[in-house]
């Protein structure tokens, strides 16, 4: 008797796992969709009342544990898409988590969800992977084996056909082209600061395009440490898609090819 029990136990819990719907990647990424919509409203209204002078805005213990689960639902249900696959949740999980001030662990988590995007052709990803995880050029040690691997990587993205050219425009968190972190503060509320930076940054398939050519110009040099006609030929291109030359580097880079090619 016993072991006919607990047979029938084992293929009813078998039956049940068998008949319990799988969510896929697409509906994990749709409800942290509708998560990242309720912070969104609960941030319009906090920027609202700045707006409107209101004082300090101050949390009950309760409103701090909703924001805090909020959060980490958003977090949860990116996690669940990207492992299944999802591009784009990979994509918001690396910008979610993008931050500098984390851990050297954190970083180089988030640089592979960058890395993962970008392996599945995302063009955004290999800009925010530059920003966060380029260190070979920020030593300027351009030879360095990761950081060749690394524009070949963003040269071959550009010449591909998009495949998430529908998910455009998305948010970067740095860029070299379309927003100048020297330029003066707007004088307005620090979390409607916070918010104008942030639209600043929601960017298009041809601004992260542009995005792109201007860091291959920056940061590819020939066998000679100089720059040279194919600097020239990715700066024009960057220039073509609307990049801005903030800091004036696009007459300097110019200057210096016309110089070595009279030597």
């Amino acid at each position: 008797m016993k072991v006919i029990f607990a047979c029938t136990l084992f293929l009813s819990l078998l039956f049940s796992a068998a008949c319990e719907r799988v969510v896929t990647p697409d509906e994990y990424f749709a409800i942290a969709q509708r998560v990242a919509a309720k912070i969104q409203r609960e941030a319009d209204e906090r920027i609202r009342l700045e707006a409107a002078g209101e004082p300090e805005i101050k949390y009950s213990p309760e409103q701090l544990r909703n924001a805090e689960g909020d959060l980490e639902a958003l977090v949860d249900n990116l996690k669940r898409a990207s492992d299944g696959g999802h591009t784009l949740a990979t994509y918001f999980l690396a910008n979610l988590q993008d931050n500098p001030m984390f851990s050297e662990r954190s970083r180089k988590e988030t640089c592979g969800l960058y890395q993962k995007a970008m392996d599945q052709g995302l063009l955004a990803a290999a800009v925010g992977y530059y920003h966060l995880c380029d260190k070979a050029y920020e030593r300027f040690d351009l030879h360095n084996a990761d950081h060749l691997k690394y524009l070949q990587s963003l040269e071959q993205l550009l010449k591909k056909p998009n495949v998430h050219g529908d998910a455009y425009p998305l948010p970067a968190k740095h860029s070299l082209c379309f927003f100048d972190e020297g330029a003066p503060l707007p004088q307005q509320g620090a979390l409607a600061a916070m918010r104008a930076r942030a639209v600043a940054l929601v960017l298009t398939e041809d601004q992260y395009r542009a995005e792109a050519n201007y860091i291959l110009a920056l940061t590819r040099v020939n066998r000679n440490d100089r720059y040279d006609s194919q600097n020239i030929a990715d700066l024009d291109e960057a220039e073509a898609l609307g990049c801005n030359d903030f800091h004036g580097l696009s007459a300097m880079m110019r200057n210096a090819v016309k110089i070595a090619e009279k030597q």
